[in-house]
């Protein structure tokens, strides 16, 4: 019998497997070999696209697994043994010791006593720590360690220096711990997910690393713009701290080099394009971006591209040959330039350190320039150790040294061990949301191994009974310098101590971290603290995370109100420190206001079917649907053809591995048929609706389903090309076309691309002419508009030219760049280059319909590489196309948001891949974006895990913000029976008279729509009553009304579009007041009539997007009764005299952030004007 499993790698991909599995009920055991778990995302600045503070998205989650009762960490430990079978593994564990206890309250007094000073390995030696420390502020497990290697002691027997064990005040440092131990473990299966590390660039003499200061790896350039790097987030030359004026930024070194790493790094462009980016927001003023391709090829990717470019960086296409320090001139004038630097700094402008010889491969050019910093993007490699790690585990590796896998049991997450797994990196170069889906993905299929679950009871904490009386404590956050960077943060608590019942206020570097919880925690119970108000981020990612803090210092976690003075006032005010010091202020009053009326809320628990539907039978849903089967849920399958497979049905191959698509769908098939899926084929999903746990939807067939998750797997759909006379030439196909005209000769469960067993090509011109001459066209249909990479297209398209190629065809690729980024996609290309393919550039800024040109026979264009007009003689030409996202109604169903591309919109880009908005629903495959094959399985995966954990327990916690009812205060009018959109209130009583009407609980999903309603007051809106809103409308225009913008947002769309611009960083004037409630329905005429009764300068109406053709509204319409209701108050304010665009409504998406931004915008120009 088997509850547990083990995870061995604790960064990213680790954790979120670790937090998967705890939350399904079963035993992790999370063996992490450095001190601390959060990997290298813990020691980034920012994530790329959306410039999320890295650490900031994190940490919440490092801290929910070291405080998780099912999760066992066991840091500083590798594995030396595993023994046994799926479903009864032995694992021997060796741990080193930390020296240090769990009395360690981190303190830091330790540390200035310490005289021993080292490399910090965590600011990649550019900074100092002490024998004694702690690898980064939000480290997990907490305590601090000592590296006994470079202590003085030497225990148990020389001991000399006994400093940091006098200097520590709870007495924690224990010299005696045993070096070493070996723990044993036994598990029902493992997680491998050990990350990666990166080449030194010394391996490259011509780059010129380590002979100057001045040439850095990316890692090292991350870590100087880290607000808690070495230099505080300040960009400084290191061999002289001057502040650099040109940055060059090299890609590919050391990656798609056959001297070391032939593999795409994959994610190297995209940190360089965010490096760039903020370099220029550092104030660099010439940023150049040396590169090969750009392979910006996720969602969002091609637009923050854009952005860095119109924000002033140049991107050059070519390699350096040479980059080495200029030998700076004379000892006496290199003096008095020292002198001046040292004395002057502002008035001295860095003589440049380093010269660059590179090539132009666009012009043809040779370049010798000189920058002030050097930055090169190094190649992405296999993580140390992980050839023995395997060989201990009994996996095999492939050739480019990462782990191997069995693709057709899993993609690239079934290893060739049956019961172990693999996640993120160890299986190739992979950016954060694939490791985080790889993660989820591993942990649904270890799941399948255990025999038991096992959920502790909450830990029992001695409850805070004393909240009648308001005492609050408010804890302001540096968010490194997300915040403290424009905010003054201390004045911000002087001022939050001068509030009515504010018994507690301080600032922290980082509130979300897992010691400073604790530190909220004691400040709870140490100054009788009874409401929490938190100044820092969004509580669209941080609300759970603090109301944990609350329930583990014994009080009700609905005590607490966020002020998001980061995404809402420092990142969007960045250049009026100012007024973005004062909003912050203002925007913690107005939390306090709130935090004073808030009462404690009970949770309730529903019951919940253990089932699932799975929306789709392509490779995704047939994937999703046996992840799910195989742990045990009633699992539903709808596909609207009559046979499974979606667009795979139609391949023959697929690359990069060369599998057989038949024999990818036998697969999954019979994983289908051993795990008893419901297959209902053909059907479709006529209606759907309900609630987490209480799904129904009927099908075409005329069945009825309930269930209690739902995953979204309908796939997407090849864009059907107008260009180059598509439809009217028969010479003209598509990619896809070809595919079903390719046979490839089929061995071992792959397609042939040797020599010597050529495919075939079954397509002959008008006539009966044989085909010689072949030109493909990439991204017809992507990469232009809204429309971003299609992901799967570069490697598909190669493998075929590969294959015509081999047949003896002269064939020619006409593309912007080539995206071959995943695991042996890379060395494919440069197979076919070899053989002879021929690869040509067009612009990479016009779509291909006006950069190319298809007539007499031939194609034209200008060839990027030569700097020529090429005419190419074509027999076929071959449209490489896109994928776009189907038609249906499910969005407006289920509620579902769609990013600007027109595919559903997750979670978080990051670390809610395949999460949507609505709780219980989920994303998989292409569904949520354009990706390849690899990539569809293992989020298929992922939302099978993620749905399993949901599932596990069989209820479901519903949150307390439903409607209360106060039957004495009722009239009977029954408006509020005629505007429910969930059918939740029910007349029981004679009209007119109080108590007419019932609110069944569970169906009421808290909207607030009835009570906007109510002319009587008799319902109200537990934690956005109508006291708390009128309460934060006082706040907010307390002192300076008429400059203020006050904006209502809904929860699900506005404020997440509010949200976004600050992610963005889209700048607006810092006049708006932001007040959120969890549907515009809730707002009141009373709201209104408060905010200009004193003398609001505008009021700005904002919620989930209503057009002719649906609402996006999370609440089935509920935004219906605000358009109605906006109407009749714009009327009578604009009757009473209020100039009518002092008051306007406006419709924000999640996705709206830009749209967002430009209201605040004109709404100030309202405001700047007095008009009215």
């Amino acid at each position: 019998m088997s509850n547990s499993v083990m995870v061995i790698g604790g960064g990213i991909a680790g954790i979120q497997a670790a937090l998967d599995l705890a939350e399904a009920g079963a035993k992790v055991v999370l063996v992490e070999r450095e001190a601390t778990i959060g990997g290298v995302m813990a020691v980034l600045d920012k994530n790329f696209p959306t410039l999320d503070c890295s650490i900031c998205i994190e940490a919440p989650k490092m801290s929910e697994v070291n405080l998780h009762p099912n999760i066992e960490i066991l840091s500083l430990a590798e594995v030396e043994r595993v023994e046994g079978e799926p479903g009864d593994f032995r694992v021997t564990v060796r741990q080193r010791a930390r020296y240090v206890t769990s009395a360690c309250t981190r303190c830091g007094e330790c540390t200035l006593v310490c005289p021993q000073v080292l490399p910090n390995e965590y600011d990649s030696g550019m900074a100092a720590r002490k024998a004694i420390y702690t690898p980064i502020p939000q480290a997990a497990p907490g305590p601090y360690l000592i590296d006994m290697d470079a202590c003085l002691n030497d225990p148990p027997n020389y001991l000399p220096c006994d400093r940091c064990a006098v200097a520590c005040p709870p007495k924690a440092i224990d010299y005696l711990m045993p070096r070493e131990q070996r723990l044993t473990r036994e598990v029902g299966s493992i997680i491998v997910a050990v990350g990666y590390d990166m080449l030194d660039p010394r391996a490259l003499q011509e780059y010129g690393y380590g002979t100057s200061p001045d040439i850095m790896t990316a890692m090292e350039f991350e870590r100087l713009i880290n607000s808690a790097g070495p230099t505080g987030g300040e960009i400084v030359r290191p061999s002289d701290g001057a502040h650099p004026h040109k940055i060059l930024f090299v890609l590919c070194v050391g990656s798609r080099d056959r001297r070391h790493y032939r593999h795409c790094s994959r994610f190297c462009c995209m940190y360089s394009i965010k490096h760039a980016y903020q370099a220029l927001d550092h104030g660099v003023t010439d940023v150049t971006v040396l590169y090969m391709d750009i392979r910006a090829y996720g969602k969002g990717f091609d637009g923050f591209w854009d952005r860095t470019k119109a924000a002033g960086a140049k991107f050059v296409r070519g390699r350096p040959a040479k980059i080495e320090a200029k030998k700076r001139e004379g000892a006496k004038a290199r003096e008095g330039e020292d002198a001046l630097m040292t004395h002057y700094p502002s008035l001295m402008t860095p003589s440049p350190s380093l010269e660059v010889v590179y090539e132009d491969t666009e012009t043809g050019t040779r370049h010798t320039e000189d920058f002030d910093m050097v930055v090169l993007a190094n190649a992405v490699t296999p993580p140390a150790g992980l050839a023995e790690l395997a060989e201990r585990l009994g996996l095999e590796l492939g050739d480019d040294g990462f782990l191997k896998v069995e693709e057709l049991r899993g993609g690239l997450i079934a290893t060739t061990r049956p019961g172990i797994y693999a996640a993120g990196c160890d299986t190739g170069p992979k950016d954060i949301p694939d490791s985080v889906a790889e993660g989820s993905g591993a942990a649904a299929l270890a799941l399948g191994h255990l025999t038991e679950r096992f959920w502790p009871e909450p830990p029992a904490v001695e409850p805070i009974l004393d909240v009648e009386t308001p005492r609050v404590g408010v804890f302001v956050c540096h968010c490194g310098s997300n915040i403290a960077g424009v905010v003054d943060v201390e004045r911000v608590v002087a001022y939050t101590r001068t509030l009515p019942d504010v018994v507690f206020a301080d600032h922290q570097m980082f509130s979300c971290a897992g010691n400073t919880q604790a530190d909220i925690e004691r400040a709870i119970r140490e100054h009788g603290v009874n409401r929490v108000v938190i100044a820092a981020c969004s509580p669209k990612t941080h609300e759970s995370t603090f109301r944990g803090v609350l329930l583990r210092a014994g009080l009700n976690p609905y005590l607490l109100e966020m002020a998001n003075i980061r995404n809402m006032d420092s990142w969007v005010h960045k250049f009026e420190k100012e007024a973005a010091t004062v909003k912050a202020m203002e925007m913690t009053a107005m939390a306090v206001e709130k935090a004073r009326l808030l009462v404690p809320l009970e949770v309730s628990h529903l019951p919940l079917t253990q089932s699932a539907l799975v929306i789709g039978g392509g490779v995704a849903g047939m994937t999703a649907a046996a992840a799910l089967a195989r742990q045990g849920y009633e699992t539903h399958l709808v596909e609207k053809a009559g046979c499974l497979g979606g667009l795979m049905a139609d391949l023959r191959c697929v690359a990069p591995a060369g599998l057989s698509s038949l024999d990818v769908i036998y697969a999954q098939k019979h994983e289908l048929n051993q795990t008893g899926v419901h297959i209902h084929a053909p059907a479709t999903v006529e209606t759907v609706g309900g609630v987490v746990g209480n799904f129904q939807a009927r099908l075409s067939t005329g069945e009825e389903l309930t269930v209690g998750a739902i995953i979204v797997a309908t796939g997407g759909v090849p864009y059907q090309p107008t260009e180059f006379g598509y439809g009217s030439d028969p010479r003209i196909i598509t990619n896809l076309e070809l595919e079903r005209l390719l046979s490839y000769k089929l061995r071992a469960a792959s397609c042939t691309l040797a020599e010597g067993s050529p495919a075939t090509l079954n397509f002959r011109l008008p006539g009966g002419a044989e085909i010689e001459r072949i030109t493909f066209i990439s991204c017809v249909g992507s990469r232009q508009g809204t429309m971003g990479c299609a992901r799967y297209c570069c490697t598909s398209m190669i493998h075929q030219a590969l294959a015509l190629r081999r047949m003896g065809k002269k064939v020619r690729v006409v593309s912007k760049d080539i995206r071959t980024y995943s695991r042996q996609a890379e060395e494919l290309y440069e197979e076919a280059m070899r053989a002879g393919v021929q690869f040509f550039r067009y612009a990479d800024d016009r779509p291909p319909q006006e950069a190319i040109v298809f007539e007499d026979g031939a194609v034209r264009f200008h060839d990027q590489l030569l700097g020529a007009e090429l005419r190419v003689p074509t027999d076929l030409l071959v449209l490489v196309t896109g994928l776009r996202p189907p038609e249906d109604t499910l969005a407006e169903q289920l509620k579902l948001a769609r990013s600007e591309d027109g595919f559903y919109m997750e979670l978080h880009p990051k670390l809610g891949p395949v999460q949507t908005a609505i709780q219980g629903v989920y994303l998989a495959g292409v569904a949520q974006g354009a990706k390849d094959v690899r990539e569809t399985m293992a989020q298929a995966m992922a939302a099978a895990g993620k749905a399993g954990a949901l599932l596990a327990r069989g209820v479901i916690e519903k949150e307390p913000l439903t409607a209360k009812y106060t039957p004495d205060a009722c009239t009977g009018c029954l408006r509020c029976v005629q505007v429910c959109p969930f059918s939740a209130i029910e007349q029981v009583g004679e009209r007119g008279k109080p108590g007419a009407i019932r609110i069944t609980e569970a169906a009421c999903m808290g909207c607030g729509n009835c009570a906007a309603e109510c002319p009587s007051h008799a319902i109200d809106m537990p934690y956005f009553t109508r006291q708390q809103v009128l309460a934060q409308i006082d706040a907010a225009l307390a002192e300076n009304p008429g400059e203020k913008v006050l904006v209502f947002t809904c929860n699900w769309c506005s404020y997440a579009g509010a949200d976004l611009a600050g992610i963005e960083k889209r700048q607006y004037p810092p006049s708006s007041r932001i007040i959120r409630t969890m549907c515009s329905a809730r707002f009141e005429e009373a709201f209104i009539a408060r905010a200009f009764e004193l003398g609001a300068g505008a009021v700005l109406v904002t919620g989930c997007r209503l057009t002719a053709n649906g609402s996006d509204c999370h609440y089935n319409y509920a935004n219906v009764h605000t358009q109605k209701r906006f109407e009749r108050w714009h009327r009578k304010f604009v009757r009473q005299g209020l100039a009518p665009e002092r008051l306007q409504l406006r419709w924000i998406s999640a996705a709206e952030g830009k749209e967002f931004a430009e209201k605040l915008v004109e709404m100030d120009e309202i405001v700047r004007g007095g008009k009215g």
